[in-house]
């Protein structure tokens, strides 16, 4: 073989060894970043704190909402929340006050898209940016008036059934408001592009105000259960040892009880009675009076 021949196999040889090596390094990359992808997820589920995931009343209430490990990770970022939960209403604030937290912070990443400075973007994108915080802004009023109707809950001056109605249609506007913001941007590229950069951030507060809808629900939905048993039960005490009615007077209920009443007339058919049809008796009746 010719010099040039072997060097022509040589560079084959190499050329060969370094698409081995580049095919080497892309597998190793990818294994890589599988195991960081799951290590990250693992991380994040061992996020939720035990005691919160142990404590009963946190438990039970989680357990009803669609997003329960959400439920669980949003009160395990409150410090102490095992320790400073006594009933459902607990969790129920403490996740509002998670929630009003991540929508703060959706409102300020829509106002630094707002505010910065972008040849690309329409002015429907513009203008959808503005709904958009217009909207987060509402949400931002409702749950906080969702946290005021829980502290006053249940309230004397009303029942339990329309403070329940009040509290589930503030929670449904409030996830209506996110699912609008984000409508607004599902068109253009530029407005898909924006979409892409909330949409994380829209969906937790979604989910969020989601949760605290279904402990809500339950909550009341209990406490109107127990209303009406506790009504029965005061209904049924009313009555005494013989099963009168408070309301009857003693006179009433010592003629119930006789068992000398004498009729004034009696109506037989037979002839054995002193009339024979009811009108006869009523009619004798009248004329007498």
């Amino acid at each position: 073989m010719s010099p040039s021949g072997t060097q022509v196999a040589t560079s084959k040889i190499r050329k060969k060894i370094y698409f081995a090596l580049f095919a080497s390094l892309l597998i190793v990359t990818a294994i890589v970043t599988i195991v960081a992808a799951v290590i990250s997820r693992n991380k994040s589920t061992n996020n939720i704190d035990d005691k919160i995931a142990a404590h009963p009343v946190v438990r039970s209430s989680c357990s009803l909402t669609f997003y329960p490990q959400l439920c669980f990770s949003a009160l395990s970022k409150v410090p102490d929340a095992a320790s400073k939960i006594t009933s459902p209403k607990d969790v129920i604030a403490m996740s509002l006050n998670v929630t009003i937290t991540a929508v703060q912070k959706n409102y300020f990443s829509i106002k630094k898209l707002t505010s910065a400075r972008s040849g690309g973007r329409t002015k429907r994108d513009k203008a959808a940016l503005h709904d958009c915080l217009e909207m987060v802004d509402e949400t931002l009023d409702e749950l906080h008036k969702i946290k005021q109707e829980l502290q006053e809950y249940p309230a004397v001056n009303k029942s339990i059934s329309q403070q329940a109605d009040e509290l589930k249609i503030l929670l449904s506007a409030s996830m209506t408001n996110q699912a609008t913001c984000l409508d607004g941007f599902s068109h253009d590229k530029a407005d898909k592009k924006v979409r892409k950069t909330l949409i994380k951030g829209q969906i937790h507060v979604f989910k969020m105000c989601s949760n605290a809808l279904a402990m809500i629900k339950n909550l009341t939905d209990t406490d109107m259960a127990n209303e009406v048993q506790t009504s029965r039960r005061h209904l049924g005490e009313l009555e005494n040892e013989k099963g009168w009615p408070e309301w009857l007077s003693a006179g009433d209920r010592r003629l119930l009880q006789s068992t000398t009443v004498t009729p004034d007339v009696t109506v037989a058919a037979d002839g054995t009675g002193n009339y024979l049809t009811v009108s006869e008796g009523c009619g004798c009746c009248t004329s007498e009076q």
